[in-house]
């Protein structure tokens, strides 16, 4: 239709006017008795749906990443459950914190603003039992005044490198950044990295047996920050192709040739505290007594494998394999 051309004749339009007026108009009008929703365009909840597929293949690489950098640290072989994404109110977030609260205020460059690493108390009360040879338990009636000592603050900063090195390897593939660290905040009301009503993704790694769980390392993002590189973002595809004769049989005498490889497995039978004077006048032929031995752990490569009860069968020492200490594994 060109431009200033009616759609009507001046003719049609005075032949509606009078049927209008006469009356003799049949049937129903359209779009009439239709319902209307309010919708605010202004309100963070009216987005399109967040596609979280990137991030939990960050995640994934993250949990990997925690699980080792645990070990490899603080001694600790922590069950760690895959990452789970999340994307809620910051005000409704930081008010579900327990107390004593543990908020690591980070910069992640290329990332706009800042983020939050928050570590769970209970995570940092289990690391500190386990660094000093006790099982890893939550600690009961916490008070919500109680400040962190100076043994559980270095635990929280190690902790703390082994997010930030884990987060720097679980982000590479899909986008580079860089971790630093601005302060940690006691006080949840000076953590500003959003406003109440906005949207923040929370990045959760719960520690822990299912149930039984210790606590959660949440990674917390602004959802501005976020959004702001979801084009930057690369979601890492496997390529899936066929597989030839020569790789089959390859893999076939790869996989015979490495069960013939020797490892040396190790069981701590125990350790018992003796004094410098009573190491002095230790002497050939002294009978040092291992009481309560309790459980050990077989290690192989510095790695634990299984949790064992040490005795004897016969006339040799032996261990009995009580449970795997490999998360997802099962005790079958």
């Amino acid at each position: 239709m060109a431009d200033g051309e009616k759609l009507l004749t001046d003719e049609e339009l005075q032949a509606i006017e009078e049927v209008v007026a006469s009356g003799d108009l049949e049937g129903e009008g359209y779009n009439v008795g239709m319902t209307a929703e309010s919708f605010d365009l202004t309100s963070k909840d009216n987005r399109p749906s967040f596609d979280t597929a990137v991030l939990e293949q960050i995640n994934e690489r993250f949990h990997r990443q925690l699980r080792t950098g645990l070990l490899r640290e603080l001694k600790y072989s922590a069950d760690v459950a895959m990452g789970t994404v999340e994307i809620m109110n910051y005000g409704d977030y930081m008010s579900s914190l327990p107390s004593p609260v543990s908020l690591n205020l980070t910069n992640m460059s290329p990332l706009k603003g800042e983020s939050i690493c928050f570590i769970d108390p209970q995570v940092v009360f289990s690391c500190v039992d386990n660094w000093f040879g006790g099982t890893p338990r939550p600690l009961r009636d916490v008070s919500e005044s109680r400040a962190f000592s100076a043994t559980e603050e270095v635990v929280m900063k190690k902790v703390r490198i082994v997010v930030y090195a884990a987060l720097l390897e679980a982000w590479a593939p899909a986008l580079r950044v860089q971790c630093e660290f601005v302060r940690a905040e006691p006080n949840p009301m000076l953590a500003n990295i959003a406003a109440d009503h906005e949207l923040v993704v929370i990045n959760r790694f719960k520690i822990g047996n299912g149930t039984d769980a210790l606590g959660a390392i949440d990674i917390v993002h602004p959802f501005e920050s976020i959004n702001l590189v979801r084009g930057s973002l690369t979601k890492t595809a496997v390529a899936t192709r066929s597989e030839s004769r020569m790789e089959r049989e390859w893999a076939q005498r790869l996989s015979k040739t490495l069960d013939e490889v020797s490892f040396e497995a190790v069981v701590n039978a125990g350790a018992i505290p003796i004094s410098l004077a009573k190491l002095n006048g230790l002497k050939v032929g002294d009978v040092i007594s291992l009481q309560e031995m309790g459980r050990s752990e077989l290690c192989v490569n510095g790695l634990p494998i299984y949790e064992v009860e040490m005795g004897s069968r016969g006339d040799h020492a032996a261990v009995k394999i009580v449970a795997s200490t490999m998360a997802g594994h099962t005790n079958e």
